[in-house]
């Protein structure tokens, strides 16, 4: 008979409850965290935060008791707030589990859940809330407890410059694309009455003040729109190379000036229109390129992964908070659960289980005994323990791998496809317009040659370069972050079109972390038998242990042995049961004779006989074989793994070719295998998930971080990318070279305009008329190609 399987899910978070199941007032919850949280609002009459969305709630993990300790400090607190008086604070949080509706209704009624709290205000774009409060009753570590405590845990980080944060400034970038904007419709209007040809003469007073009305709704799009044009020209004449926005600030500069020549002259009207026309589409393409970025942060270095302060033991046993640029060789340090290791240290106290993930991508947590060395960057993943610190920890073994040079490389616009193309474009024009004024000159008509030569810069503006690549770029980068993908910047969009070589991580990366498919290889025991093997494996964190208790659903408490349970790291683990000789584990710890090498196995043995074998294989994440096969074709490919060769038979017929496979590889290790491919004239692209990957994708041409969330601690790299998006990479790449082409496609459309401007410009017949009619022909053309195009690509095949 067939059964249907209904699964009970979170009332709070949605997510499944499997092995507990909590109830109240018909409500089901996944964990005491997510129970706590209902608790809460419902106590606080704040239940509506469930009306706006269906399970809106974040999943509650275990929260560390010192984790917010730190914010005790006052030289930290000073640091952090935005302001302070006696009996007020202000402080902004970045919160990047932000996510609905809900979310925002909840943070903007943080006064109902605590009193002490006296107004919070969200930005939803920057996922920030600005919460004031009375800091004598709730000081800034409780504060930041009980954002935790309801799901929004916010992410402090002292090393985060204020130039990054402020490197795109939405409100600002709107304004001036709005000021521009009301400037350029008004010049627009204004300038009818020339274009109608309507004699100036009868009116001349009118036709003044429409003149003068023009030069004052000039000056903002001058001084305050181009602003950023003729600031980048200087910096980039000043590094003595050509960048687009140079030409560009000449041609705006020229315009400008030619028309407050002929109206102070009063020989005409100027180009007023024409010029706060292509500024405004100029800016309105850098706005909807830009638009994406403020809410990323694609610049973490290592110190974003460490606490900022951890609990150094006094010599009277009494802990105090000290950051970690103040730990000094021989403190006694308190490592608590979950938390990083600072610095290398050898272990004084407790029993250590110490997870390396963190730094070598193996997903296996080591024991380690008294006196050894624990190193910097591994995970405490059992109880508190105590450590010694034997380097500071500036000069600890993981900081070392952030010295290289690599870490230093900053973004090069000089190599840009536009810049070069706009370096010889300019070139050219300023050759026709002086071309053009020697021509006139000895012809004897220097007026006509000043008005031609100036007539050039005008209507030949490389701007249509910028034009084309900005709204190509912008609408490009929109789409990618509607599926989860965001860019750092739009030379990332070039890049993607150059590579040749990829290398992959693996763990968190291609294959599912802690999680394996199990085989049964052998099953010789009866049902108590393996009752008393899964509670053997149940007190053990062991990844493997963990994947046979779930494999067969055991809960812990269903059923109790005495036995005394003996792990040994690295080998497996015994007991006595019943007068009945345990052992688990490997294939040499339980004297299997028939040992297999090549993959990851488990035995069970009872007083020295076999029992029962497990077998493991890493479980792929969805649509990692057909992102193999269709990159192989196109692209050389390889594996650098931090992990084990557990998985080299099974991941050596997804590549084709056991030399494609590089196991073991320190962080270091990985970043020289990058560099020397580029050696070898490659273009690479890697694709990593955590910290151990950080210099080889900061030195990597294009580096991809694959993320469970685009808002989670992610390090240095160019692409941000949903670990679930990761199989739809083939079409990313088309995109990028459809970006491309639709770019070439623009230019040549605006080169048309700008040959057919040239012809009025040279001959002395550009009048405000033509201008007006073709250079917002050419940057409407442009828009629409770009907009067509893009949507023209392929969309995602799910």
């Amino acid at each position: 008979m067939a059964t249907i399987e209904t699964k009970t899910v979170c009332f709070h978070c949605g997510d499944t409850c499997e092995n507990h199941l909590i109830e109240l007032n018909e409500k089901s919850f996944c964990c005491q965290g997510c129970l706590n949280v209902y608790q809460l609002l419902n106590q606080n009459n704040l239940e509506e935060y469930y009306c706006l969305n269906e399970a809106p709630g974040q999943k509650m993990g275990l929260l560390q008791s010192e984790k917010f300790a730190f914010l005790e400090e006052e030289s930290i607190i000073q640091k952090i707030l935005l302001f302070r008086s006696k009996e007020q604070a202000q402080v902004d949080f970045y919160l990047p589990q932000m996510h609905c509706s809900s979310c925002l209704w909840l943070l903007e009624n943080l006064s109902k859940v605590n009193e002490n709290i006296i107004d919070s205000r969200v930005s939803f774009h920057t996922k920030t809330v600005k919460i004031t409060f009375k800091i004598n009753q709730l000081n800034l570590r409780q504060l930041a407890e009980l954002l935790t405590h309801i799901g929004y845990e916010p992410i402090i980080d002292l090393n985060e410059s204020k130039e990054s944060k402020d490197k795109y400034n939405s409100k600002r970038s709107y304004l001036k694309l709005g000021i521009t904007g009301f400037c350029f419709a008004n010049i627009m209007m204004i300038a009818f009455p020339e274009y109608l040809g309507l004699d100036p003469k009868s009116q001349p007073n009118l036709a003044n003040f429409f003149k003068y009305t023009n030069v004052f709704l000039s000056l903002p799009v001058v001084f305050y729109g181009a602003q950023e044009f003729f600031v980048n020209a200087w910096y980039s004449i000043r590094q003595r190379y050509l960048n687009i926005d140079a030409p560009i600030a000449i041609a705006v500069g020229v315009t400008f000036l030619r028309s407050l020549y002929e109206v102070f002259t009063n020989t005409g009207a100027g180009f007023f229109d024409s010029m706060s026309g292509i500024v405004f589409f100029m800016l309105l393409g850098r706005t909807i390129q830009n638009r994406n970025y403020s809410t990323l942060k694609f610049n973490r270095d290592y110190k974003s992964y460490f606490p900022i302060a951890v609990s150094k033991v006094e010599g009277n046993g009494i802990s105090t908070l000290v950051k970690l640029e103040e730990i000094e060789e021989h403190d006694v340090l308190k490592i608590h659960h979950q938390e990083v290791i600072p610095t290398d240290c050898l272990l004084s106290k407790g029993n250590a289980k110490i997870d390396y993930s963190f730094v070598t991508g193996e997903d296996q947590a080591e024991m380690v005994d008294k006196a050894e060395i624990i190193y910097a960057g591994g995970r405490n993943a059992g109880e508190s323990i105590e450590v010694v610190a034997v380097k500071p920890f500036n000069q600890n073994s993981f900081t070392q791998l952030w010295n290289n040079k690599v870490f230093d490389k900053k973004t090069d616009e000089k190599d840009s496809r536009i810049t070069v193309i706009s370096k010889y474009f300019s070139i050219v024009v300023f050759i026709i317009s002086l071309s053009t004024f020697l021509f006139w000159k000895i012809k004897g008509n220097s007026e006509l040659a000043w008005q031609s030569a100036t007539a050039v810069l005008i209507i030949a503006c490389p701007c249509v370069l910028l034009l084309a690549a900005s709204f190509t770029n912008g609408y490009l980068l929109e789409r990618f972050s509607k599926v989860g993908v965001y860019l750092k910047n739009a030379s990332v969009l070039e890049n993607l079109t150059k590579i040749n070589f990829i290398a992959f991580d693996k763990t968190g990366t291609l294959t599912e972390p802690n999680a394996t498919d199990i085989k049964v290889l052998q099953m010789d025991l009866n049902e108590n038998e393996l009752s008393k093997v899964l509670f053997i494996l149940s007190q053990s964190i062991h990844p493997l242990s963990r994947a046979i208790v779930e494999f067969y659903k055991y809960k812990a408490h269903a059923i109790k042995f005495e036995a005394e349970v003996k792990e040994i790291p690295g080998k497996g683990m015994e007991a006595w049961i019943d007068d009945v000789y345990f052992k688990i584990g490997s294939a040499s710890f339980t004297n299997d004779k028939a040992d297999q090498s090549n993959q990851t196995l488990v035995n069970v043995s009872l007083d020295g006989k076999i029992k029962a074998k497990f077998t493991f294989e890493v479980v792929l994440i969805p649509g990692t074989k057909d992102l193999i096969n269709t990159l192989s074709k196109s692209y050389k490919l390889s594996l650098i793994s931090g992990d084990n060769t557990s998985s080299k038979q099974q991941l050596s017929n997804l590549f084709g070719d056991d030399s494609k496979l590089h196991y073991h590889m320190k962080p270091e290790e990985k970043l020289s295998f990058v560099k020397e491919k580029q050696d070898q004239n490659n273009i690479v692209m890697m694709i990593g998930d955590g910290l151990n990957d950080a210099g080889a994708l900061q030195q990597s041409n294009i580096g991809i971080s694959v993320v469970k969330s685009a808002f989670a601690f992610s390090p240095s790299c160019d692409i941000i990318m949903d670990v679930n998006q990761l199989q739809y990479l083939p079409t990313f790449l088309n995109w990028a070279k459809g970006g491309s082409r639709y770019i070439n496609y623009a230019f040549a459309y605006a080169v048309i305009f700008n040959l057919i401007g040239l012809g009025f410009a040279i001959t002395g017949n550009l009048v405000p008329l033509v201008a007006a009619i073709i250079m917002p022909l050419s940057s409407l053309g442009i828009i629409l190609i770009a907009y067509l195009g893009i949507n023209a690509l392929p969309k995602i095949q799910k």
